[in-house]
């Protein structure tokens, strides 16, 4: 048992230590890392060096006006135009993964490409009013197209609630940062101040590049991680993967149900499913994908759908000893 200090009596800005609680190990790491650290969730980006790819690690980016999510938390569109793609790459020194954004070789079309990702409404309050700094970490494809090597960094805000990106559609709608950086090869920090509106309830950060002429095999960006605090930093945060996972869990949750019993032919059951994680949206979006079935039809029903849960139904098509099973997505994304 360790003693740490009672987070009712930690005063922000002054970590006033009035009285101790005890509690484990576990729970000291986490209290340490939340309120001591004086770093640890000051990043409100979820998934920002992409540990996390729970539905695709590698997304062919269709033309639709609409961005794709491939790695947890962030999607890319190239808006009228095909012939891009997303994927999960090794990262840097350190870090298990980076994601890449690429023009597919030999495809001739300049349409910009953007990844972004868009903050919920109750995160974006925290920057509302405040001077915020951006880290983003970046490196070019060897055949890189876009000119000069330029790549462009904005953060945008908006004043609707939880609306779906692209930002440039929102309520509001407003860049309180846009700029240009020539990137290289190399895997290069870059650092952007930026101060979001008092009147800001949602924001997004997003990396844009327009390729030119005919792609060659390596015309892609990196991006390795991207940061937005409020205040300045001096490094990266990274949290536990773990708890990274949870983050990510709160808009996107994949898993899977089996039931086995005995079964009546016109009878049904019902199989509540419970969420690991409280999802962000009251009405997520469940798929469901049959896996098996006896005496079962394979029809997909969802009922007393919920943040905590939803329920599946089945009617029985035999009668005795029976089953069935599935494996289902979960999405509250914006």
């Amino acid at each position: 048992m360790v003693a740490v200090p009672n987070p009712s009596t930690v005063v922000a800005g002054t970590k006033s230590l009035a009285s101790t609680w005890n509690t484990d190990v576990r729970d000291a790491d986490l209290y340490f890392l939340e309120n001591l650290g004086g770093f640890g969730h000051r990043n409100v980006l979820v998934n920002s060096h992409f540990d996390i790819w729970q539905s695709s690690t590698s997304l062919a980016i269709t033309s639709s006006a609409t961005p794709q999510y491939h790695a947890d938390q962030w999607c890319t569109r190239r808006n009228g135009a095909t012939g891009a793609t997303v994927s999960r790459q090794t990262g840097p020194t350190g870090q298990r993964y980076k994601l890449r954004v690429q023009r597919d070789s030999g495809n001739s079309n300049t349409t910009a490409i953007e990844t972004m990702q868009p903050l919920e409404t109750p995160e974006s309050y925290r920057l509302a009013g405040q001077s915020c700094q951006l880290k983003v970490a970046l490196a070019a494809g060897a055949n890189f197209s876009a000119t000069s090597s330029l790549v462009t960094i904005k953060v945008t805000y908006g004043t609707g609630t939880d609306q779906a990106p692209p930002a440039s559609t929102w309520t509001g709608t407003t860049d309180a940062l846009s700029t240009t950086q020539a990137i290289t090869t190399t895997m290069t920090d870059y650092e952007f101040d930026v101060t979001i509106p008092s009147g800001a309830t949602q924001v997004q950060v997003s990396v844009t590049w327009t390729p030119v002429g005919t792609a060659s095999t390596n015309d892609y960006v990196d991006i390795g991680a991207a940061q937005l605090t409020v205040g300045k930093s001096s490094g990266w945060e990274r949290l536990p993967y773990a708890m990274q996972l949870q983050r990510c869990q709160r808009f996107y949750e994949a898993g899977d149900v089996w039931w086995q019993g005995y079964a009546v032919s016109g009878t049904g059951e019902y199989l509540r499913v419970d969420y690991k994680v409280t999802k962000r949206s009251a009405t997520p979006t469940i798929v469901q994908t049959n896996t098996s079935a006896g005496n079962f039809g394979t029809g997909t029903n969802q009922m007393k759908l919920s943040a905590d849960s939803w329920t599946s139904y089945r009617s029985a098509t035999g009668t005795g000893n029976s089953w069935f099973g599935e494996t289902w997505t979960a999405s509250a994304r914006l």
